[in-house]
């Protein structure tokens, strides 16, 4: 199938909606993008948003197509993650509301994990704005915190009796996660400020 190019001028949508569509592909690195430069033209946004979005389309469905080969390799690695947040008025960090705020997911790095989970949680709380409102403070930063499950249990530490394993339990255990992404409170609320309803 071929496109035309003055018709895909004619559909091109908002930088606002393309947020919204990397957001639903779990792309990383979104709010971290020199899209969110408000200084920036719309249409370099436009432009940068669409090459973005198409580079990890393709990755994506390279990895689809991966899914269905019977030979091709599982991701076996488990990993634990938690989101707590800080502010101005705050001692230290705690754990953020909503159940999206810890769990334990399959991937291949941590690092991932804390990219992907991290977006994922700003992503609700700017769809559900209205019920975190008190909550959602100018000085808010999040960060989310990532432990390999099999590292971590294998730690001294890593495990507890009649407990099971998770990002809770490595935590108050002192067990140094494996990957840390933070976001701070100009990236939160510029990519909030980039999220239409769904």
């Amino acid at each position: 199938m071929t496109y035309d190019l003055t018709d895909a001028r004619n559909r091109l949508v908002s930088p606002r909606q393309l947020h919204q569509v990397a957001a639903l592909l779990n792309m990383p690195h979104l709010d971290m993008s020199a899209t969110h430069n408000d200084d920036a033209p719309q249409t370099r946004q436009q432009a940068a948003l669409y090459a973005g979005i198409a580079d990890w389309a393709r990755l994506s469905a390279q990895a689809a197509e991966q899914l269905g080969k019977p030979n091709a390799p599982e991701t076996t690695d488990q990993f634990a993650y938690l989101i707590e947040y800080t502010d101005q008025h705050a001692k230290g960090w705690h754990q953020a509301p909503s159940e999206h705020s810890h769990g334990i997911t399959p991937a291949d790095t941590a690092e991932t994990v804390a990219e992907t989970v991290l977006t994922r949680y700003i992503t609700h709380l700017a769809q559900h704005r209205d019920n975190y409102q008190l909550w959602l403070v100018d000085s808010l930063s999040l960060r989310a915190s990532v432990w390999h499950v099999d590292t971590a249990e294998a730690h001294p530490r890593g495990r507890r009796p009649n407990c099971p394993s998770s990002a809770h339990t490595f935590n108050e255990a002192g067990i140094l996660p494996h990957a840390v992404e933070i976001r701070t409170p100009i990236q939160i609320h510029r990519f909030m400020d980039h999220r239409i309803a769904p």
